[in-house]
This record gives C-alpha cells, sequence and structure tokens, in this order.
C-alpha cells in the first residue's frame, strides 16, 4: 500500500498553496502559509482539521476545493524519479493499491495521464474518511499476508498504518522529515525508490539493478 502525494507525486508546493487558498475562501483561522499544511498532515486529516476547530463539513469543502486544484494542475505534477518504474516492477509480484486521502478520480487520471502502471486500485477519500479504516478493509480482502508494508511520507501515514495493524515505511523524499517518521513508528526509511524496493520485494532488487 503507497500515499500518493509526497511518495509518489511531487506534489507539496500545488497541494499546499491550494490548501492555504482554500482556508481563506472559507475563513478558516491559522492556515496561511504553505508550511501550516505540515502539523495537519502529522494525524488524520479530518482529526486534525477537527482539532483546530474546523468542522468536517468544512474538511470536505476544503477537500473538494483541493480536488478541483489538483485536477487542474495534474500535467504539471510530475512523479518522483525512478517512481512509476519501481511501481510496475512491484506489479509482477504484489497487488499494489494506493491509499490516500486525495480523491480516487484524481489519483486514477494523474496516473492514467503520466502512463504510471502496476497500481491495481485507489482508496481515495471517498472511500473511508480515516486510512485506517481503508488499510483494514483491504486487509480483510488480502487475509493471511506475513507483512501489509504501507508506504508513507508523514507521521500521519505512519500513526494510521500503525494503528491498522500495517508496517509503515517512511521515505525520505516527502512532506516529514526521516527522523520524525522513525519516531512515529515507521518500521525503516528508504533513502530512495531503488532501496523501496529492496525493502518490499528483495527478490526483484537483483534483477532490477542486473545484479
Amino acid at each position: 500500500m503507497f500515499d500518493y502525494d509526497g511518495v509518489i507525486v511531487d506534489s507539496f508546493d500545488v497541494f499546499s498553496a491550494a490548501f492555504v487558498e482554500a482556508c481563506r475562501a472559507l475563513g478558516l483561522q491559522g492556515f496561511t502559509r504553505q508550511e501550516d499544511l505540515l502539523p495537519v498532515m502529522e494525524g488524520n486529516f479530518y482529526a486534525s482539521m477537527r482539532a483546530r476547530g474546523v468542522p468536517d463539513e468544512q474538511v470536505a469543502e476544503v477537500l473538494r476545493r483541493l480536488s478541483g486544484a489538483l485536477t487542474r494542475a495534474r500535467h504539471w505534477l510530475k512523479p518522483f524519479p525512478l517512481v512509476p518504474q519501481i511501481l510496475e516492477e512491484l506489479a509482477d509480484v504484489r497487488t499494489v493499491v494506493i491509499v490516500t486521502s486525495s480523491p480516487g478520480a484524481v489519483v486514477q487520471d494523474w496516473l492514467s495521464g503520466h502512463d504510471v502502471r502496476g497500481v491495481s486500485e485507489v482508496a481515495g477519500a471517498e472511500t473511508a474518511r480515516s486510512k485506517v479504516e481503508k488499510i483494514r478493509a483491504l486487509q480483510e480482502r488480502f487475509p493471511g499476508q506475513a507483512v501489509y508494508w504501507y508506504v508513507g511520507d508523514t507521521t500521519g501515514d505512519v500513526r494510521e498504518a500503525r494503528e491498522a495493524g500495517a508496517t509503515p515505511v517512511g521515505v525520505s523524499w516527502g512532506w516529514h522529515e526521516p527522523r520524525a517518521l522513525l519516531e512515529a513508528g515507521a518500521e525503516r526509511i528508504a533513502a530512495s525508490p531503488a532501496e523501496l524496493l529492496t525493502i518490499l520485494a528483495p527478490e526483484l532488487a537483483h534483477d532490477f539493478f542486473g545484479g
């Protein structure tokens, strides 16, 4: 299982700018800089916004506006180098699912537009408000796995994966610093997409690197 923003797609500048603009339009206080998004991502998006006094219906409206901005910017948003190739390699031996707070249609559209292959499905914002719920639903559909990996880039990702019983792997190129991810409970940190392959499917790394 993979997060989308900050793991697969380099979207922080667009996502954070759209977040600030959506909060401004709705009159929400305390979200005036792009950096104000990062503390929100320390936990579940809805729960973090609720803790800051924002009701769920306004959080949903923020996400709706974010969806529009990300859709309009989809051609500008680029994948992190080597990540598409890693996803395609993994798909040969694993079921690859994106579990994200972004709308599933936005993610699917971006994957198609950038010819990113290997993702079997997207569990987006419309499927549940919590990544814990989404991860547990997938565990029920795919029982008996030795490890349920979840690859994320924020402490919120790590905490929700742990709560759901998955094993979180952090990435060094995402939104939160590796030290914070480890402190939140990440099992390991991948310093590069290539290293990610050696963690998730070491049997493929030999062929991938031509060893």
